[in-house]
């Protein structure tokens, strides 16, 4: 009797999901996302997670795509290739579909599913995804399924088949833990437990949001909206670190003006990248591994928190995927994650210091430093010394901007006010394009802040002067070495990786790699640009042979710009605040 009574639940569920989605089509049409965990097994490890998905207003001719999954997103592989029992069905029955995959470019490849026939209204969508607890973690955007401590997490990109369509719907997430047995709970990017999306929104705004569901760690919500949850056994107390994150995620919404409904932070272990982080909707992940601390993963919430309010310029979704704005958000918030924690007296000076002249180090030691904003999403996934520009270059062009507007303007306004009027003309329902964001910069800067930006995006070496950051600061020079591999970078890129390119006399040569070699790990290499001591641990096989190699990344030494302050003795938290933006 108990078996069946299992057995039959899915389905009642089903029923209901579908009776309370028909009844709320009045007030658009939805999408329901129902996720169904198995139960953990001895090592904790969550099995797999069914899925079942809802969508009202579904329309499409026979042959056309209905629904559409990365197999390959930002080069990070799916759990598209690994769906079990997927069957579509709606008010006429099955839908029989037939898969195409098209490769968007090097990066990116997505399947589509297409109906054998026409299709008008609901659509139910079940499979299932298994989950490979013994897949080793990435060194890549944090979107895959992963488990681990009875719980799993992934981005909706990497097993969510969503609507081809551009339809806005609301989005009801609801958590089954029937199968999983007791303590279960969950969380998304849309809220903490069974959640209803405050507004419709598009596919890919789904996509683009988090999952984790079993028994992760939760803070919040709080009354503003802020919540975070986490996966895995961080190495201190996490809760007092979200306490942080939302005290500032607070004062970044009294400084832009408005503070969104919810916004989440999910984090999760990674021995292999911690430390990395990626935006998503109205929420962030994160990576932490055994030797995380949190001063560590201070300046990485404050970035990812400042993209619930700035992004990308609006523009088309070409091949470029809009990396070829990602000058402006990422820019922005590099620049705003050490000014407004500063402001808010929840930084210090020194900590500011740091992580201004990590970043003036790594874009100044850049052999790739004039590479023209146009080639950057060629780049972006391929060479890490590509990737950082949008973000070194960006912030570093901001705050030369910020340093006219207020020399001009007598220290009366600032590119904060640039920033606030695009983002208000956002919230506005216009156009927050780069149209705009040259109009308000001619009005402040003439045409020369045109003509500097059209240099910075051509590849110009950008320069703050030296008081950008106010009378407490100056700028030097000092020696710095590039970042240098010793081998072709592009041998990373290759399957398997083999060392192409060695070059003689570098520090890897030194520490015994040779051309032919395979390299066995990846690392993350965004950060290891900024850190001049850092070293990189290289696991090689040669001739039946592993073994691992140690060395530190660099290359020649060049003269490279940093900042250091003019009265070590007079360095306080505040020294910004007061020297600079304090009335702001």
């Amino acid at each position: 009797m108990t078996g069946r009574m299992l057995r039959v639940l899915p389905a009642m569920a089903s029923l209901l999901l579908l009776a309370g989605a028909a009844g709320a089509e009045a007030d658009g049409p939805r999408l329901v996302v129902r996720l169904a965990p198995g139960a953990p097994d001895a090592a904790q490890h969550v099995p797999f997670v069914d899925v079942t998905l809802i969508a009202q207003g579904m329309h499409a001719a026979a042959g056309e795509a209905l629904f559409e999954l990365p197999m390959v997103a930002n080069t990070v592989v799916t759990s598209g290739k690994d769906l079990q029992g997927l069957a579509l069905t709606d008010g006429a029955g099955p839908i029989a579909v037939t898969t195409q995959d098209e490769v968007e470019d090097g990066s990116n490849t997505t399947r589509r599913w297409r109906a054998s026939r026409a299709v008008d209204g609901v659509v139910t969508v079940r499979y299932r995804v298994p989950i490979d607890a013994s897949a080793p973690p990435l060194a890549l955007p944090q979107y895959e399924m992963r488990t681990e401590g009875g719980t799993f997490s992934a981005a909706g990109t990497a097993f969510l088949l969503l609507p081809t369509d551009t339809t806005p719907r609301r989005v009801e997430v609801r958590w089954d833990f029937a199968g999983y047995g007791t303590g279960g709970a969950g969380v998304s990017s849309f809220g903490v437990g069974d959640v209803t999306s405050a507004a419709a929104i598009p596919a890919k705004k789904l996509a683009s949001a988090y999952y984790m569901g079993g028994r992760p760690g939760v803070a919040g919500p709080e009354t503003d909206g802020f919540f975070a949850a986490w996966q895995g056994q961080p190495p201190f107390a996490m809760a007092p670190l979200m306490t942080w994150a939302g005290a500032l995620h607070r004062f970044y919404g009294g400084f832009f003006g408005y503070t969104p409904p919810s916004f989440g932070v999910f984090g999760r272990t990674n021995t292999r990248n911690p430390g990395s982080g990626i935006g998503l909707t109205d929420s962030f992940a994160y990576t932490f591994n055994h030797t995380s601390k949190p001063d560590d993963l201070r300046s990485l919430l404050a970035h990812e928190m400042l993209h619930s309010w700035v992004n990308s310029l609006d523009g088309s979704m070409d091949s470029a995927g809009g990396l070829d704005r990602s000058w402006f958000g990422e820019g922005l918030a590099v620049h705003y994650q050490r000014t407004l924690p500063l402001r808010a007296g929840m930084i210090s000076a020194e900590d500011f210091l740091k992580d201004l002249n990590e970043t003036a180090g790594r874009y100044y030691t850049n052999i790739k430093i004039a590479t023209p904003n146009a080639a950057i999403p060629e780049g972006f996934w391929r060479d890490t010394r590509v990737r950082v520009l949008p973000y070194d270059r960006g912030s570093l062009y901001f705050e030369v901007v910020d340093a006219q507007i207020r020399a001009k303007s007598g220290g009366k306004r600032s590119l904060d006010d640039i920033v606030r009027a695009t983002l208000k003309a956002r919230r506005r329902g216009g156009a927050m394009n780069e149209a705009l964001y040259r109009s308000l910069l001619k009005t402040e800067l003439g045409a020369k802040g045109i003509a500097d930006l059209d240099a910075m995006l051509g590849g110009a070496t950008v320069l703050p002067p030296s008081d950008a950051y106010g009378p407490m600061f100056r700028r030097v020079t000092k020696l710095l070495r590039r970042y240098d591999l010793g081998f072709d970078m592009a041998s990373l890129q290759a399957n398997p990786k083999i060392v192409r390119g060695l070059v003689a006399g570098s520090n890897a040569a030194a520490a015994g790699l040779r051309d032919g070699d395979e390299i066995m790990n990846g690392f993350p290499q965004d950060a290891l640009q900024g850190d001049q001591q850092a070293y990189v641990t290289l696991d090689v096989r040669r001739g039946g042979q592993a073994f691992q190699l140690r060395y530190q990344p660099r290359g020649e030494t060049v003269q490279a710009y940093q900042w250091v302050p003019v009265n070590r003795g007079a360095l306080s938290k505040s020294a910004l605040a007061n020297g600079r933006s304090r009335k702001r």
